[in-house]
């Protein structure tokens, strides 16, 4: 169900064209910006959009950094299923890495080896529900990761990918709030 479900938000996702992209992410963000958490955050952790159109973050992160906020970045580690967490001072240390993920070049990391330093989470999904369930592309990365971290986790989404119920595992960690175009949902599981 998952597969079909996740093959199906993908294929939503990549059809949107990239003025839709654009001003769909720029709204996304402005909601995020206003959110109390991520005023009062000293070190954001946030994904950088890198393709099938995922909301952009690249604009998060410049404003950020202008905001005299720290900034870390999801590293995947090769023949491991583990993020790692390096801190950026510029996207233009970004390049792209496993799977074209943009990441620091290889031994000019900055690593974060405190997760408890996080004061707020930027997740990536595919789709999420108004619990805070979310839909990924099914490597546990972010669920591992996720559990590991107190601080607040926001879901950055497209109005049309926050769907009415997601299926959900034991092993699944939903995010505080979903952030749409138009919407700030503050999740609580039932």
């Amino acid at each position: 169900m998952k597969a079909r479900l996740r093959a199906r938000c993908l294929a939503h996702r990549k059809a949107l064209s990239p003025a839709q992209v654009v001003s769909s992410s720029a709204a996304v963000v402005e909601r995020l910006e206003q959110l109390e958490p991520y005023q009062r955050a000293r070190l954001l952790h946030t994904y950088v959009a890198s393709k099938d159109n995922e909301v952009e973050t690249a604009g998060l992160i410049r404003q950020s950094l202008v905001r005299g906020q720290e900034v870390a970045v999801p590293v995947v580690q090769p023949g491991t299923r583990i993020l790692r967490h390096a801190l950026i001072q510029d996207l233009g240390q970004l390049q792209p890495g496993r799977w074209a993920l943009p990441e620091p070049a290889a031994g000019h990391a900055r690593w974060l080896e405190d997760l408890a330093r996080i004061d707020l989470v930027i997740v990536p999904g595919l789709a999420f529900d108004p619990l805070g369930r979310r839909l990924g592309l099914g490597g546990g990365y972010y669920d591992r990761f996720l559990a590991r971290v107190s601080a607040p986790k926001v879901g950055l989404i497209y109005g049309e990918l926050l769907l009415d119920e997601l299926p959900a595992e034991a092993h699944d960690v939903p995010v505080d709030i979903v952030i749409t175009e138009s919407q700030t949902l503050y999740c609580k599981e039932s």
